[in-house]
């Protein structure tokens, strides 16, 4: 999910949707010890997007994911990209399930899916999660996921699937939240509010609309080549804020 600051509301997905609600709850990760990491650390990165019932919001914290996208690519096969061409070598994985919950409206139009659509995929239950973690496992270690917006929203919603039931992540892998990365990286001139979506983002680098958004393997598709186009200051500033993922908070 994305937003323009620090203060924007909670968005349902990478591109985002703002909510003007002062009940969006907005989670901070914890300050952990075990942040301090190197450049050099991380082996693989897996590039993530969700898409979900709706909001994290104090009144219904229970946000439930309907799409799930994930891209793993090796540390030099991203460096070799140049920012031009596909790696040659990545591992994805795509899901779509039921969330077991009512989709909001502005989601479901949004997103293009609804209750109706995802009724003969299967919940979010044991072998999905088994299927995320098995992906995450199988890569090079230690590697970290990395989401727009994904400290305050879709490392919380993804932890929250996870432990419901009754799974977790390995210490081995972190998390960093692409927002304050390509702030970083695109250096813009200081006290001009320009907006941080990761639609925006990907203007700015390319001068052109992205064909689709909305769906998560898409908006992951678009976080990649955002990120591709400065790809070692991009890899330099997710090592400056990565957290281990057990230091996320679940929304519930």
């Amino acid at each position: 999910m994305a937003a323009s600051s620090s203060t924007m509301p909670v968005m349902i997905s990478s591109v985002g949707i703002a909510v003007a609600s002062a009940s969006v709850v907005h989670l901070v990760p914890p300050v952990s010890t075990l942040r301090l990491v190197t450049p050099a650390t991380f082996n693989s990165y897996v590039f993530l997007d969700l898409e979900t019932t709706g909001f994290i919001t104090t009144e219904d914290p229970i946000c439930r994911i309907t799409e799930l996208s994930m891209w793993g690519i090796e540390r030099e096969q991203f460096l070799n990209c140049n920012g031009s061409k596909m790696p040659r070598i990545t591992n994805r994985l795509n899901m779509c399930v039921d969330p077991s919950k009512e989709i909001h409206p502005m989601a479901a139009t949004k997103s293009k899916l609804d209750n109706l659509n995802l009724s003969h995929q299967s919940p979010f239950d044991e072998d999905v999660a088994n299927t995320v973690l098995s992906f995450l496992n199988r890569l090079k270690k230690p590697m970290c996921m990395i989401a727009h917006y994904g400290f305050k929203f879709d490392f919380p919603v993804l932890k929250s699937e996870i432990a419901n039931v009754g799974k977790d992540f390995s210490e081995d892998v972190f998390c960093a939240d692409s927002l304050p990365v390509f702030r970083t990286c695109q250096s813009l001139a200081q006290g001009v509010p320009y907006s941080y979506t990761l639609e925006n983002v990907y203007r700015r680098i390319y001068n052109n609309q992205p064909e689709v958004m909305h769906e998560a393997e898409a908006d992951v598709k678009m976080l990649f080549w955002a990120a591709a186009a400065t790809p070692r200051p991009f890899l330099n500033a997710v090592a400056n804020i990565a957290v281990p993922i057990a230091t996320i908070t679940k929304c519930w």
